[in-house]
């Protein structure tokens, strides 16, 4: 923390509520440049596996083994964002219709 404020004597002199924003800041620095890493990773698996013509019919291992491997290499905001399912209310809309 020290390199953020200057020095030993800042951070001792700090108050408190300061240092835990810094803390926070810094935490949710590095989980940033995490999401970017893991983002980073995933795109350039997946242009290399786009640029890769296959040659004969993939086994159903292959696909399932090549399925669990994105999954698992999907950024974690990515797997959050496929999970959303949005359903259209067709009573509601009937109703606000007929009004």
């Amino acid at each position: 923390m020290s390199e953020l404020l200057g020095g030993r004597k800042e951070v001792i002199d700090a108050p408190a509520i300061e240092l835990f924003q810094y803390m926070i800041t810094l935490n949710k620095r590095e989980e940033d440049e995490l999401m970017e890493k893991q983002a980073e990773f995933y795109i350039n698996y997946l242009t290399q596996i786009f640029t890769q013509p296959l040659y004969e019919k993939p086994s159903q291992e292959f696909i399932n083994a090549k399925k669990e491997f994105e999954e698992m290499l999907q950024p974690d905001s990515m797997k959050k964002q496929n999970r959303k399912v949005y359903e259209w209310d067709f009573e509601r809309k009937e109703r606000l219709e007929g009004k």
